[in-house]
């Protein structure tokens, strides 16, 4: 295998196995999110569902970064990251294999006990791996190339989004324990292709001082930043316009037979879920169209330069928000109707750009301080 990709190949096979496991990763958290009210509830421990979420959130803020930390200091001793993926992998396949054992025998005693230790190592785990598994793209991909390859992330991201309706009415048809047996599967199937396929490729390039790219000194702030960024334009489009347009009521007043249908059936206690239910679909078409935009958003940026279209969108993406928030009625709908191309033109840049602020030593760390 060529282990060279400051030229122009992209390491396919690698890109094709990464891919595969991010899928893994996805469809993970969309079952944790799904049952763990249903878990709580189970193990009698649904009083604590405030402290769970405030320990989530520590961990995903902190993991990524220490395992970022411990994977370059693992590089620069002449190792490599990989070990981190198969520890985080292994601990994953494990936590989800026993839950769904303990669902299925239903819990008691000591058992019941160590169900918040649990989901605390998933949690962990999950954000151990993900950050240096990303992290190798750079390895795979030449520079010029890096957001036609992360508009195949985004793709997929938004395609999951846009279904999670139809994926989560999957999850409810199987049941907890087979949605864990079957998670626990695919994050430890996934993960062993990708070290099988990508070990002597970042084993060679790890080793290389130098790295595939030639970067200028690491820049922290910018990478916390770009992800910053990212995170909140992606926490608005997937969680928030859904409340937005509900709210607003442009789309009913917009689509006359919608509006028909609407008085019809509204009332002081259906209002509220009918408006979400059509929001919730209006939203998911929006993500779908965002992610048919980002593959050619990805050629755009290599031909008009990634920093470019990275401004370009980002600006574009925060005029459409505020618009959107002090607007209403057929311009608001228009605003968003326009978001997708936005948030295509940041979400495939704006990794690539996080990668050229940082230098080889830094790059796991980086990634999981952008992540």
């Amino acid at each position: 295998m060529n282990t060279n990709t400051s030229t122009s190949e992209i390491q396919w096979k690698a890109i094709l196995s990464l891919i595969f496991l991010d899928l893994a990763i996805l469809i993970s958290w969309m079952a944790y999110h799904e049952y763990q009210p249903q878990l709580l509830v189970l193990f009698k421990f649904d009083d604590f569902s405030l402290p769970l979420a405030i320990l989530q959130g520590i961990i995903l803020f902190v993991t990524p970064p220490i395992a970022g930390l411990i994977a370059d200091r693992m590089i620069k001793k002449g190792g490599n990251r990989l070990p981190v993926v198969s520890i985080g992998v292994n601990f994953v396949s494990m936590v989800f294999m026993v839950v769904a054992v303990t669902v299925f025998a239903e819990p008691g005693g000591i058992i019941r006990m160590l169900f918040p230790l649990m989901v605390a190592l998933w949690l962990i785990a999950m954000n151990i791996f993900h950050s240096p598994a990303i992290s190798t793209v750079e390895l795979f991909v030449p520079e010029a190339k890096m957001p036609i390859v992360v508009a195949l992330f985004v793709i997929l991201a938004d395609m999951v989004a846009a279904l999670e309706p139809i994926l989560l009415d999957l999850i409810r048809f199987f049941g907890g324990p087979l949605t864990f047996a079957v998670g626990g599967a695919l994050v430890f199937t996934s993960g062993w292709l990708f070290t099988r396929v990508t070990k002597n490729l970042v084993a060679a390039q790890d080793m290389n001082e130098e790295g595939p790219y030639a970067t200028k000194k690491t820049n922290f702030f910018i990478v916390f930043l770009l992800g910053l960024m990212v995170g909140g334009a992606t926490a608005v489009f997937f969680k928030v316009f859904p409340q937005w347009i509900s709210e607003k009521g442009f789309l009913v007043s917009f689509v006359p037979e919608l509006a028909t249908r609407a008085n019809e059936v509204w009332n002081t206690t259906t209002k509220g879920t009918f408006g979400m239910h059509y929001a919730s679909i209006f939203t998911s078409i929006l993500i779908a169209i965002a992610a048919v935009l980002s593959f050619p958003m990805g050629f755009l940026a290599q031909r008009i330069g990634t920093r470019f279209l990275a401004m370009t969108g980002g600006v574009m993406a925060a005029l459409l928000i505020v618009g959107i928030y002090f607007s209403s009625g057929p311009l608001a709908l228009a605003l968003c109707a326009l978001f997708p191309i936005a948030f295509a033109a940041c979400t495939v840049t704006f990794l690539p750009i996080a990668f050229q602020n940082l230098e080889k030593r830094h790059i796991v760390f980086g990634i999981g301080i952008f992540f």
